[in-house]
């Protein structure tokens, strides 16, 4: 049970077993650095929470995004001849190419550039810091939610390619800035004690709680969707802006200072003494000594995407032809079952992740290897019933929410212990770049899984 202190209001510093870095220091020398440099106290935990602010903004545009583009794009701003009924929210218009297939267009948008924007960012020189890359991605960001919200009362349908053609841009360029943005901030965390990169992750997952109960909440006070984007969208908005600000406030924390200015006098000495041999060498040697903690976090997230959200939130109650019977009102049932039970459990298991590290790094592997079964498993529920070709092996509701909420949280704890590890694994001077692949295996786990959640529908319904 977490026990909260004064330097430790989430209870979640403290732990019966604590990570030690997995390299001593290479010689006489940075021993006795580290007896000279004791490091600062992170006074109130001010600089793990300004972290973990960062974890929740650099998704936040994106679950806005995400969640509200079903109802707010897909069945209205991409649909023909389009009109809303103000008062009771009533939607009504022609379906087109945009509209049918906007969900396909998004996903594409979205990751790809992120992706690859968080590859480039591996290799982009890192002298003088992360800040100039976190503040311009954090401003690039801001102005794509600006100019969305700009066009929430429009009338679009009117010059609708137009209109897609924009949003799509928008996506693209909000992505890629977001990647930049993401990458850094992984790279930023890994330059200080392993607990803050799983900050990064308790963000991430607590952004995911929020806005599913942000969804949940709005649908019960107003139908009307302009106003449920506008709400979404500023409040993306001022959480990005809380984001730049307290990022200005970080810089000028000395236990931030302190650990920036160690790992970049450590960059400066091993540039000094590899110079011959070039900066790819170090980014080789970071690779090949993290990649099995990089493959974890890769394997962690691929398994996490490939069923959430694209196949958990098509897992029905009622079988082919059946009605419905779950305690959970119908038209909630995908919202707690599928999107607030992820996120709550995924949370929970970061905060865990935070207190308990176990297993080892070199056991980690095991349990990362046996959540590939979640994939099998989820395909062979009640998943679109009145399509599927094979038949249904798990037809229990409540044995889909049980095995749901044990993947949920196993994700939240083992994505937490492999990003805190990755940055262990190596040199300390290559840290920072070590975070950011971590980051870029993030990101590539969700795309990969993204992408097979198609390959598992045709599959189930071939």
């Amino acid at each position: 049970m977490f026990k909260p202190t004064n330097n430790d209001p989430l209870g979640i510093m403290s732990s019966g077993t604590e990570l030690q870095p997995l390299n001593e220091p290479k010689n006489v020398e940075e021993t006795a650095v580290e007896v000279e440099e004791e490091a600062p106290e992170d006074r109130k935990n001010l600089v793990f929470f300004i972290i973990l602010l960062h974890g929740i903004g650099t998704l936040m545009p994106w679950n806005m995004l995400i969640t509200i583009s079903y109802d707010y794009f897909e069945s209205y701003k991409m649909l023909a001849n389009s009109t809303i009924d103000m008062d009771t929210g009533a939607v009504t218009g022609d379906p087109t190419v945009y509209s049918s297939n906007f969900q396909s267009f998004q996903t594409i948008a979205s990751q790809v550039p992120n992706l690859l924007l968080n590859l480039l960012n591996i290799f982009i020189v890192v002298k003088g810091g992360l800040a100039g890359r976190i503040t311009v991605g954090l401003s690039i960001v801001a102005v794509c939610v600006i100019t969305t919200m700009a066009f929430i009362y429009v009338e679009t349908h009117t010059w609708l390619t137009g209109f897609f053609i924009l949003t799509i841009a928008t996506i693209i360029i909000l992505n890629g800035a977001n990647g930049v943005y993401q990458n850094s901030i992984f790279g930023l965390a890994g330059e200080l004690p392993f607990k803050y990169t799983n900050a990064v992750i308790i963000g991430n997952n607590l952004c995911g709680t929020f806005v599913t109960l942000l969804s949940m909440s709005t649908k019960a006070v107003t139908r009307n969707i302009l106003d449920r984007a506008f709400a979404y969208f500023l409040i993306a908005l001022i959480t990005l802006v809380f984001c730049f600000i307290s990022f200005l406030i970080l810089k000028k924390q000395r236990f931030y200072q302190f650990y920036s200015t160690r790992a970049e006098r450590q960059r400066a000495k091993n540039e000094e003494s590899a110079d011959n041999k070039g900066k790819m060498a170090t980014y080789v040697a970071t690779f090949k000594e993290a990649f099995p903690m990089l493959l974890n976090v890769f394997l962690v997230f691929f398994v996490t995407l490939s069923v959430f959200p694209g196949v958990m939130m098509y897992v029905k109650d009622e079988k082919k032809g059946g009605t419905y019977d779950f305690p959970l009102p119908k038209n909630y049932f995908m919202d707690v079952t599928t999107f607030l039970q992820f996120n709550v459990f995924a949370f929970i298991g970061s905060i865990v992740a935070g207190r308990k590290q176990w297993p080892a790094p070199n056991k980690l592997w095991i349990p990362v290897y046996l959540r590939l079964l979640y994939i099998p498993f989820f395909a062979f529920c009640n998943y679109l019933p009145e399509t599927r070709t094979w038949p249904v092996l798990f037809e229990s509701t409540w044995l889909f929410v049980i095995v749901a909420a044990s993947m949920s949280f196993g994700s939240g704890y083992f994505s937490g212990l492999a990003m805190m590890y990755t940055s262990k694994t190596v040199d300390p001077s290559r840290a920072q770049v070590a975070g950011m692949m971590a980051g870029f295996s993030l990101i590539s786990g969700i795309v990969s899984g993204l992408i097979f959640t198609m390959v598992i529908k045709i599959f189930v319904t071939a």
